[in-house]
């Protein structure tokens, strides 16, 4: 049945006689849309090429100073002599894996270079220079500048511009005295910015009239070449959109795009990559479109706006109303009463039932804020348990529980450590491995308890008398172990000699003496395994054993040195 008085009956009698209008209201909608998409289609085109150019730029940037950086805190670079021919070979190959470094080496505190690849430059004073200075007290990345030392020497990546380099620098220092033993430097050939420019941009760019430009902080052209002295870039503004327009002074205006180069490098040169397309082409397509609608769109907009005017005043009031009442719900209002005037079924049905709805969303909010507040408390108290039971379950998984020394698990992660630094530096370390003397004695006369006691006290005093660099953990039972990282034999003697005696004056039982028996070995550079220095301190343990216990024996002392 139809009824007058129906939001949707009555919209269909107005509009019916609107229908010609509607017609001409779209096709000026189509236009002005049209205008307003192909600007911002344009402005976006260019700033998502800007800022692919620009996160390729700070990448490559990220990726050669982390090269730099891990390079220079390899214990290969720390630890080896510069003058050693795999010091050469290494940077030989770091020059070859990346055609846009141009030179690499290290120079040593002086300002001497010590080694290069391909020998470039190796011996000449490089003291003065920036990347030098502060290369050797910080990671250092040196902005655009033409070649010093290196033009006459090497070939250029492109013949038709000047060389021009960026410098990567980085501090070497000795891992055991903590001072500046080099300076690790590359130069990367400014060529390698227009090889990223050719992989970001569309092959018709140059057809669409669209140029790149890379500026420095300071506002100054880097790339191209060319442009230089030439093109006066806008000057960069911070919090403006991604696009906008501007004459660069010259007589015609731009659609621009300005992107930082935002690295993950420890100093910032501030690059921006900006680039422009004249308006005239980037709008061409649509200055043709408003001209043809500009005279009908003049009309038709004189009658929209005499009707919109009608239609809003008379149908979207209500509505309105409801909508304003809606948002004050959103906002956190409470007592809001969805009341409207209108002679309309289907607005006055939907009030009654907005408000329906809105009291049964209160009344679950309020349920639900109720079970998260009990929820939250819960997941606080779980998680505190698990983090809990992880520290201790960390703790029991290196540390030794009756002891609180590192356990046999830890032990073997140090030994692996120390054995594979070995391989590679030909650096040393002694091993002792000690043995409480008649322990099984104490437990039967004394009893476990005070067995564990002596173990305890044991355990407090061995860490007293080691150095801080050096290792220890028990073994199981009465037996622990020491590792001395750098140690002679004859220090790790004196070493053992100082626990054993400190064992041996401390009252640990009353009236009952408590001693050690200690065998040492040394780690040696052929040794098959990691476990060959222990067998070796192994042997000198059970000798010492055999020779009256509470003494120090090494393969290569006799019991007499061994004394106290």
């Amino acid at each position: 049945m139809f009824r007058i008085d129906s939001f949707r009956n009555r919209l269909l009698i107005l509009f019916a006689g609107m229908s010609f209008i509607l017609g001409l209201c779209i096709t000026l909608y189509i236009g002005k849309t049209a205008s307003v998409q192909m600007s911002k289609s344009s402005g976006q085109t260019l700033y998502i090429a800007a800022k692919s150019i620009s996160n390729t730029l700070a990448n490559s940037l990220t990726e050669r100073e982390r090269e730099m950086v891990l390079l220079s805190q390899s214990p290969f670079f720390a630890e080896a002599d510069f003058q050693n021919p795999r010091v050469q070979q290494q940077l030989d190959q770091v020059k070859t894996s990346y055609k846009y470094y141009a030179w690499i080496g290290i120079a040593d505190p002086d300002g001497q270079v010590a080694v290069a690849a391909d020998h470039l430059l190796q011996g000449a004073d490089v003291s003065e220079r920036p990347w030098f200075i502060h290369g050797s007290k910080q990671v250092y990345l040196g902005d655009v500048h033409k070649a010093v030392l290196l033009a006459k020497k090497i070939k250029a990546i492109n013949p038709n511009e000047p060389m021009r380099f960026i410098d990567f620098a980085t501090p070497i220092y000795d891992p055991y005295t903590k001072k500046l033993k080099g300076v690790l430097a590359a130069h990367a050939d400014w060529s390698w910015a227009s090889h990223v420019l050719s992989s970001s941009l569309s092959e018709n760019a140059a057809q669409r009239g669209i140029e790149v430009f890379i500026v420095n902080q300071q506002g100054e052209i880097l790339y191209p070449f060319k442009s230089i002295g030439q093109v006066q870039p806008p000057v960069s503004k911070k919090h403006k959109a991604n696009y906008f327009v501007d004459n660069w002074s010259e007589d015609q205006q731009y659609l621009t795009t300005d992107v930082p180069v935002l690295s993950q490098t420890q100093m910032n040169l501030g690059w921006h990559v900006i680039i422009r397309q004249p308006m005239s082409i980037a709008l061409a397509e649509v200055k043709s479109l408003q001209h043809k609608i500009l005279a009908i769109g003049f009309i038709l907009s004189l009658l929209l706006l005499l009707m919109t005017y009608k239609l809003a005043n008379r149908f979207s009031r209500p509505i309105e109303t409801l909508a304003q009442s809606a948002h004050a719900v959103e906002k956190g209002q409470e007592d809001i009463r969805f009341a409207t005037q209108t002679s309309i079924r289907e607005i006055k049905g939907l009030s009654h039932s907005l408000q329906s709805m809105t009291d049964t969303l209160l009344t679950q909010k309020h349920q639900l804020l109720d079970a998260n507040a009990t929820l939250e408390q819960k997941v606080a108290e779980r998680t505190h348990e698990l983090q809990v039971a992880n520290v201790e379950l960390a703790h029991i998984a290196r540390y030794d529980a009756l002891t609180g020394l590192h356990n046999r698990r830890a032990f073997n992660d140090y030994l692996s450590y120390l054995f594979t630094q070995m391989s590679r530096t030909e650096q040393t370390y002694a091993v002792l491995l000690m043995d409480i003397d008649f322990f099984k004695k104490v437990n039967d006369s004394f009893g476990h308890e005070v067995g564990d006691q002596v173990l305890q006290r044991v355990a407090e005093i061995l860490p007293t008398t080691l150095r801080i660099t050096d290792f220890v953990a028990r073994l199981g039972g009465e037996e622990f172990i020491a590792l001395l990282p750098a140690t002679t034999l004859e220090g790790a003697m004196h070493l053992a000699e100082k626990i054993r005696s400190a064992i041996e004056q401390e009252s640990i039982i009353d009236n009952h003496p408590v001693s050690l028996s200690i065998g040492v070995s040394l780690a040696q550079v052929d040794d098959a395994d990691m476990n060959d220095a222990i067998r070796r301190a192994d042997q000198c343990l059970y000798r010492a054993k055999q020779q009256g216990r509470n003494r120090v024996i090494s393969l290569i002392t006799d019991a007499t040195d061994c004394l106290a």
